[in-house]
């Protein structure tokens, strides 16, 4: 195999890998409204973590631990998620 080649396969395979998590990622999490996507746990229970959270900038919260990365906030408790826009 010609080094071109493989550095071309190199380069597919980190994608996909890439790809994958955060695709299932994704397609676990639903869409509460205003920006607000949640895993595992209610709605209503991530609307008031992410209000809460716009309002203290806490890392913890409920027991979630939070954090906020450029202009979106993340707040995780076991395999529960929470994700909202801050501003």
């Amino acid at each position: 195999m010609s080094p071109a080649r493989a550095y071309l396969l190199t380069l597919a395979v980190t994608a996909v890998l890439l790809v994958l998590p955060s695709a299932s990622g994704a397609a676990s999490m639903r869409s509460c409204g205003g920006g607000v996507r949640a895993a595992v746990v209610s709605c209503s229970k991530a609307k008031r973590i992410a209000t809460e959270y716009a309002k203290t900038r806490a890392q913890s919260l409920q027991g979630y631990t939070c954090s906020s990365g450029g202009s979106q906030g993340r707040c995780t408790l076991d395999r529960k998620v929470v994700t909202f826009p801050l501003g």
